[in-house]
């Protein structure tokens, strides 16, 4: 009988089905990933050379990455040693969390956060309807640079009536914050891990006189960090080894950060990759607020006069984590959606 050969397709096809057939949630977009990474082709290199032998070497070293991705439940992102973040390649390992798409969500509001104290407004969720925006799920940074723009065109025809009557309801008071002439903005992102938030502020924030602090607990997390950093060529930021903000000394005018916020009784519930990654990331105690009862309190004392908090939260928690930022003397609190239209981050000022 002849042996068997193996060409692109046809393993592309077998390993669909037997992903599949193992409950894996992408079968097509995981085998295709990981077929392109043992064999480095992209997509359109997989269909072009689909009828190509595939030999000893390259089948022996699928076999592996499928054995990782279904025996083990190893994710794909730790498998491939990277992921995309805000359009960044960040290494990634299994001593920090998998970014995730919908954390985008923190930076671009961060950003809007920036470019405001810039000119002197207000925080952009102070507004009566900040709450009920929502967001399309960007493909791409030109399409979300392109609605951007769209907007602040539209916002700036509305710019006289704003300005007169949105202050007065307006807890902060943006003339008497201090001019980015004067000094640097301080951003500090806590429980940075891979460093994908601060990483992305970096980069965009380029033509802003910044200070960025990238903060985490665990030493393993922050050597990731520090990688992606030096990958990217961003050679601004502070890395500080640090349970929350214990060892932070400064003052800051915006902290960000992805916490741990899994309770106990979810975690039990998780997918067997999700726990794959750093217990350390998602245990967040019995009803998964133990980080946000010690963050938020400490944010408040950080924080300069009229800066900001954004926390991302699990799309039940909302209520709970508004009370904290309430209870600490925050104002302008506001829960913003994700792209998926769920509640997905807390935002608040200290007034």
């Amino acid at each position: 009988m002849a042996e068997q050969i193996w060409t692109i397709k046809k393993m592309l096809d077998w390993s669909r089905q037997y992903f599949a057939d193992n409950h894996i949630e992408n079968p097509a977009l995981d085998a295709q990933i990981l077929l392109g990474h043992v064999l480095h082709m992209n997509k359109v290199d997989l269909i072009i050379n689909g009828m190509k032998p595939m030999d000893a070497d390259e089948l022996a070293a699928y076999k592996n990455v499928v054995i990782q991705r279904v025996k083990s439940h190893t994710p794909v992102a730790y498998i491939l040693g990277h992921k995309e973040f805000w359009s960044l390649p960040l290494k990634v390992s299994p001593d920090v969390l998998i970014p995730r798409p919908d954390t985008e969500c923190i930076v671009e509001h961060a950003l809007a956060f920036i470019r405001a104290k810039i000119d002197k407004k207000p925080a952009p969720w102070i507004h009566a309807d900040a709450g009920n925006v929502t967001y399309e799920n960007i493909d791409s940074r030109q399409q979300y640079y392109e609605a951007v723009a769209e907007r602040e065109s539209i916002e700036q025809d509305d710019t006289s009536a704003e300005t007169s009557d949105a202050d007065v309801h307006d807890d902060t008071d943006p003339e008497n914050s201090p001019s980015p002439s004067d000094s640097p903005i301080s951003i500090v992102d806590v429980g940075t891990g891979s460093g994908a938030i601060i990483l992305a502020l970096a980069t965009e924030l380029t033509d802003v006189s910044t200070k960025l602090t990238a903060i985490d607990i665990s030493p393993a997390a922050l050597s990731i960090a520090r990688e992606n950093a030096a990958n990217l060529s961003l050679g601004n930021i502070d890395f500080i080894e640090s349970d929350l903000l214990d060892r932070f000394n400064g003052t800051a005018d915006l902290i960000v950060s992805n916490p741990p916020y899994i309770s106990d009784d979810e975690m039990k519930t998780l997918a067997p990759e999700v726990l794959k990654e750093p217990d350390l990331a998602l245990r967040a105690g019995s009803r998964g607020l133990d980080v946000y009862n010690r963050l938020i309190p400490q944010a408040y004392k950080k924080l300069s006069q009229n800066g900001a908090l954004l926390v991302e939260i699990g799309c039940t928690q909302s209520y709970d984590v508004e009370s904290i930022f309430r209870t600490n003397g925050f104002g302008n609190i506001v829960t913003l959606r994700d792209y998926a239209k769920k509640p997905r981050i807390v935002a608040g000022i200290k007034v």
